[in-house]
């Protein structure tokens, strides 16, 4: 009976849980990479990949997302698959200058010819493929004066901007419009600062030899420490740059660039001053010239420019994400193949993407900087790309021009203290309500992985995404 009872109180107290050893229930993983975010609204992309095809990870990877500036992952793949000899320089692309006869005893016109460089620069700390160098060749060629200084982009097609480009964004230099002949990448310096009080009508004046636009100047002096609310207006096709809000009292001087209304017109201005400044005469007036002139007599050349090597801009077009050379870099290709057609080069980055075995739903492009609101890329589309590319014979030196995270261009601050700094090679993509980053990162297992992440749709007034894309694509790159 005693032992009956002792087994009985022990089953009792086992099935009890008296004086039982107990166990704490396991954590709930975490949720997956991208499945919680923060910012509401917002249509998430992803596809991660191993070099070899194997996917690691991806989110919605099937469905199509505004690229933005990923973009220009496929220009700048197609100028190293296309083009060749990318680091030497390529005299047949310079800006020349040109003198067209008129009739006897007449002075000729001075032509400056666009070749779709976008490097040509003009001010005085300009060293090397200078305008003011063609204003001295025409000096020392013997030419005092001359009828009309014609700027001339008859090269490439009569199109200032890309199909799906915003208007509104048409008065800054990141939508400077697109020319074969193009100056200080087409866009001007104007220098804002406050007036001697508040209430005062604010202050503004050109950078030296900028000064090609009409100013309606509505500026108002605002109270030391308010916030500024400057706009800057332009609407297309007119020489009027509109200037409202206000500027507080306190502000320093701040230099805003906007684009030019005619790139080829005021190419044309600026050789005009240069020329006077050198004491030739100019007696009749600038025009442009965006078609061929067919009864033109016969030019003869002055000299003509050697630009930077293709490679210069195609650095500059991932590490700075510069969207005027991107599309010039479009322009040339198409132009070296035989195939440029009105609307700018698209039909390249078509052939591109087709060679790399995508189809039309994973990459339709309409132009080569992705500021078209046209464009669309699937995550997983992007990804195969990025394979593609990696495996052909330039892969290498295309993906070293990639900006690194944590060192330079757009990802110079970001990723910086993490796994991924020094260890990550992309290219951002930016628009209002999208953010995208394309590329390549080295795992914490050593492997290379490659990626394409969009973020769609976000609010206008919800705040930035990217620290959120960035935390969840180290994650990833953890936990493989």
């Amino acid at each position: 009976m005693i032992r009956f009872r002792f087994l009985s109180g022990a089953l009792a107290a086992a099935f009890l849980g008296l004086g039982a050893c107990t166990t704490t229930p396991p954590e709930p993983p975490p949720p997956a990479p991208f499945a919680s975010m923060d910012v509401e609204g917002v249509r998430w992309g992803v596809s991660v990949m191993t070099l070899d095809g194997r996917e690691v990870f991806s989110r919605s990877a099937d469905e199509r997302f505004i690229p933005a500036s990923s973009t220009k992952v496929f220009t700048s793949a197609a100028a190293f698959h296309y083009l060749d000899a990318l680091d030497t320089p390529d005299p047949s692309a310079g800006t020349s200058l040109w003198l067209e006869a008129r009739g006897e005893g007449e002075a000729p016109d001075l032509v400056l010819m666009g070749a779709g460089d976008p490097g040509l620069r003009d001010g005085p700390d300009c060293l090397d493929n200078c305008l003011h160098q063609l204003a001295d060749a025409a000096v020392a060629a013997g030419v005092t004066r001359v009828r009309d200084v014609i700027g001339d982009d008859t090269l490439l097609p009569a199109a200032l901007w890309g199909q799906g480009w915003s208007w509104n964004n048409f008065v800054w230099y990141y939508t400077a419009p697109v020319s074969a002949l193009t100056v200080n990448e087409n866009t001007l310096g104007v220098i804002v600062s406050p007036g001697a009080a508040p209430g005062d009508p604010a202050m503004y004046r050109w950078a030296p030899g900028d000064d090609l636009l009409l100013v309606d100047n509505d500026l108002i002096t605002g109270l030391a420490g308010s916030e500024p609310t400057l706009r800057l207006q332009r609407v297309p096709g007119l020489e009027i740059l509109r200037l409202t809000g206000y500027v507080p009292a306190d502000a320093a001087p701040r230099t805003y660039a906007v684009a030019v209304r005619d790139p080829a017109e005021s190419a044309a201005l600026r050789l005009i001053v240069l020329l006077s400044e050198r004491g030739v005469a100019v007696e009749g007036m600038m025009r442009a010239r965006h078609e061929p002139a067919a009864d033109a007599p016969p030019p003869s050349l002055i000299a003509r420019l050697t630009p930077a090597p293709v490679s210069d801009s195609v650095r500059r077009i991932l590490v700075n994400s510069q969207n005027l050379h991107a599309e010039l870099l479009l322009r040339r290709i198409a132009l070296a193949r035989g195939e440029l057609s009105p609307e700018g080069g698209p039909e390249i980055l078509t052939a591109l993407v087709a060679e790399a075995g995508l189809t039309p739903v994973e990459a339709e492009l309409f132009d080569g900087s992705g500021l078209s609101t046209y464009n669309r890329v699937t995550p997983r589309g992007m990804a195969t790309f990025l394979r593609w590319a990696a495996a052909q014979p330039w892969g290498n030196d295309w993906r070293a021009m990639m900006p690194v995270g944590g060192a330079d261009g757009t990802l110079a601050r970001r990723f910086r203290g993490t796994s991924l700094e020094g260890k990550i090679f992309a290219k951002t993509g930016s628009l209002h309500g999208v953010n995208a980053l394309s590329g390549f990162m080295i795992a914490r297992s050593g492997q290379t992985l490659v990626f394409a992440v969009y973020a769609n749709d976000r609010p206008a007034e919800a705040p930035s995404i990217i620290g959120e894309m960035d935390a969840n694509l180290l994650r990833i790159a953890e936990e493989n």
